[in-house]
């Protein structure tokens, strides 16, 4: 973000943030924390998340939808259901701030991503997470 001055604000330097989101809410957030200076690691499935290939396409093959949500993040893939997937996951919570997560909350448990499974891993950590569905009700699981 640029201030009054023409200067780059970081007022969030120092801020490790994990973003386990899809499709806008949750990358948008943390592509939010990534402009104020916050070090934002976009985690996706292997091959990628659904959201890259939403239209229309850069040449590279990448969606404009995705390009602009992950502008200033570092990423990684993995495989979050596999056991060698949660432990890097439970290692890179050990070192964040805040996790950003946008999925059914059956998925958060299931990917180890609920609070009392980051709390474990790292007990001051901040889960934000938003559900388009609610986190009860007869659609939360969608």
């Amino acid at each position: 973000m640029i201030d009054r001055d023409g200067l780059t604000s970081d007022v969030l330097a120092g801020i490790r943030v994990l973003d386990f989101g899809r499709y806008i809410a949750g990358p948008y957030c943390a592509a939010l924390l990534a402009e104020y200076g916050a070090e934002v690691i976009r985690v996706e499935r292997r091959g990628g998340a659904e959201d890259r290939s939403v239209a229309p396409l850069a040449p590279a093959g990448d969606g404009a939808l995705f390009l602009q949500m992950n502008r200033n993040k570092l990423s990684l893939t993995l495989d979050p259901m596999s056991e060698d997937g949660r432990e890097i996951v439970r290692r890179l919570v050990a070192t964040a701030d805040v996790v950003v997560a946008n999925l059914p909350p059956a998925t958060l448990a299931a990917m180890r991503l609920d609070y009392v499974s980051l709390r474990a891993a790292k007990p001051d950590v901040i889960l934000t997470t938003v559900s388009a569905y609610g986190t009860a009700g007869p659609l939360s699981g969608r």
